[in-house]
């Protein structure tokens, strides 16, 4: 007798592989939005933890988000003599001048981490790729010991290992993965030192220098969350909201400029500093303008040569992209 036939026949086996196919076209597409959307997710709720850990400081601080410069402020003047550099002169907490030249964003991120509002892999988004990368050496011991760079008998307030030098022009270390709105000029006097607005961003997931789209080919930031040339992200605003982005304008972010003696307002790029924005400090053009900016600064990127010793909100500084 003839055996029965068992096998496929070639029509079976093509319409099998056509129907695994059209699944595998269908499944994929929804795994991948699923880990897309996850991974947007993480990245939200990593930088409202950050501004949370702000508006907590805050709470305890006359409304004031945290600045280094008043938490490691400069000698007091106990002699009269209108120096505060004399042998009589000394550090009081609490008491003294501003050192703007300390407000960079890694001492203020130190600085929480020192006060238990933020762990440092609470600095590094849930997205990234290589560096920046989570300090996991902080050393708590530092505070009250002698301050690495101060004068004699100034202490330390946090650990100065920490670092923002997403760049690479100094040490090329970072440990924060976010832009952070620069602690001088209008931004700070009106939407860090009080309680801010919803038009106003204090940080947000990293974008390329300026605002340029160009610059994402070559840049880690568009490899966050979406392909190179495609920016998107998230900014959280001084009122604790936060709004989805794709591209460097949110809605509802403006400034305002002078053009033929009429003020207008004009989209905000929130990585380009629009130095002639109304409500420039001082009316100084060279400063920072009354729009948003969202950039990374360390130690090394301030100019101290250009620092004010009267003015804490008047400060130069560079900022750093990858």
């Amino acid at each position: 007798m003839r055996r029965p036939h068992t096998g496929f026949t070639l029509v079976e086996l093509i319409v099998t592989i056509s129907i695994i196919g059209i699944l595998v076209a269908i499944v994929v597409p929804s795994i991948s939005g699923a880990q897309r959307r996850a991974r947007e997710v993480a990245e939200r709720k990593t930088l409202q933890d950050i501004q949370t850990s702000w508006s907590t400081w805050a709470a305890g601080h006359n409304g004031a988000n945290p600045i280094p410069g008043l938490e490691r402020r400069g000698k007091v003047d106990m002699d009269g003599d209108g120096d505060n550099s004399g042998a009589n002169d000394r550090f009081i907490s609490g008491r003294g001048q501003e050192q703007s030249e300390l407000n960079d964003h890694a001492a203020m991120l130190s600085m929480c981490i020192m006060n238990n509002l933020l762990v440092p892999d609470q600095l590094i988004t849930p997205n990234e790729v290589g560096s920046p990368y989570a300090y996991d050496s902080y050393n708590f011991n530092v505070f009250g010991g002698d301050a690495v760079g101060g004068a004699d008998g100034e202490i330390e307030r946090w650990d100065p290992a920490l670092r923002n030098d997403i760049e690479g022009t100094a040490s090329g270390i970072c440990h924060n993965s976010y832009a952070i709105m620069p602690l001088a000029g209008e931004r700070r006097r009106d939407h860090w030192d009080r309680a801010g607005s919803s038009a106003h961003g204090q940080l947000s997931t990293r974008g390329p220098r300026d605002g340029d789209e160009t610059l994402l080919l070559d840049s880690n930031t568009a490899r966050l969350m979406a392909r190179p040339g495609a920016w998107r992200g998230f900014v959280v605003y001084s009122d604790g909201h936060s709004d989805s982005l794709d591209g460097f304008y949110p809605e509802y972010a403006n400034f305002k400029r002078i053009i033929d003696g009429i003020e207008r307002q004009f989209p905000d790029n929130i990585f380009n500093p629009d130095q002639d924005a109304v409500g420039v400090f001082n009316n100084d053009t060279s400063k920072l303008g009354g729009d948003i900016y969202l950039t990374h600064i360390d130690h090394q990127g301030i100019d101290a040569n250009s620092i004010s010793d009267v003015n804490p909100y008047d400060v130069d500084f560079t900022s750093l992209h990858d």
